[in-house]
């Protein structure tokens, strides 16, 4: 499946760091197959959709889950491009997308309430394009809100999912959408127009404002994709199991 990068033209200038910044998302190319599929799953969707729920239902749920969540949403910059990124451990402890700190040693991290922090790419995972950000914080003295990570995403075709994030370079801004499929390759497949460039790396959330996955990219029918969840803990059990190994595992040279 080829990849590339959606890219917005002009530099997005953030006060503190030294260079302009373009949002992106990834865009993939959609297989025969995965196009027959979405477009079934579309008309699935709206034929489930037939209770309409009041506009102001739907406001107040939304307005609720952006309390619930926006503090715990980060603005990630690279070494060219930001994404975003969702705080998952108090200390500091950042997850987002490879591709957002692709190529880039020390990212900067914006925090919801302006805090500019350096940090450090501390593990990844290429399959499913994940990376976890350590922030350089004073030892002790900082605690930052988290978010809740589903165990897994439990979603089903036209379930209500949200997005947080920096599209557009705007940070905490949420959109909201709806969840279409699972594809072959474990992703969870999204409406078209939920994703923008700049969501890259920031949280899926179902309609209790659980992390359900972590956004990545759309595909060429503007339809979106993200992570689940599922690979996101598995990474994070991971990294605890290598931080906590005792020394005598890694000996010195």
């Amino acid at each position: 499946m080829k990849t590339h990068y959606l890219m917005i033209g002009g530099g997005l200038i953030v006060v503190g760091l030294a260079s302009a910044t373009a949002p992106f998302l990834k865009v993939l190319a959609p297989t025969d197959v995965e196009k027959n599929q979405t477009n079934q799953a579309q008309v699935n969707q709206a034929q489930i959709i037939k209770k309409v729920i009041p506009l102001e239902s739907k406001k107040e749920q939304t307005d609720a889950i952006y309390r619930k969540v926006n503090s715990a949403v980060v603005t990630v910059y690279g070494s060219k491009e930001l994404g975003s990124g969702m705080v998952v451990r108090p200390d500091g402890l950042v997850l987002t997308n490879k591709h957002v700190v692709e190529n880039s040693t020390s990212p900067a991290v914006k925090t919801a309430t302006g805090e500019v922090y350096e940090a450090e790419v501390v593990d990844f995972d290429l399959r499913y394009d994940l990376a976890i950000v350590r922030l350089k914080t004073k030892a002790n003295s900082t605690i930052l809100p988290t978010v809740t990570l589903a165990n897994i995403p439990q979603l089903r075709p036209s379930d209500r999912v949200y997005a947080i994030g920096s599209p557009g370079g705007q940070a905490g801004t949420i959109t909201t959408g709806s969840f279409l499929r699972t594809t072959e390759q474990g992703s969870l497949q999204l409406s078209a127009g939920l994703l923008s460039p700049g969501n890259s790396g920031g949280p899926l959330l179902n309609a209790d404002g659980e992390v359900v996955g972590i956004n990545k990219g759309v595909l060429e029918d503007n339809t979106g994709l993200a992570t689940s969840v599922i690979a996101i803990n598995q990474l994070l059990t991971r990294y605890d199991a290598i931080r906590d190994r005792p020394n005598r595992d890694h000996p010195k040279q």
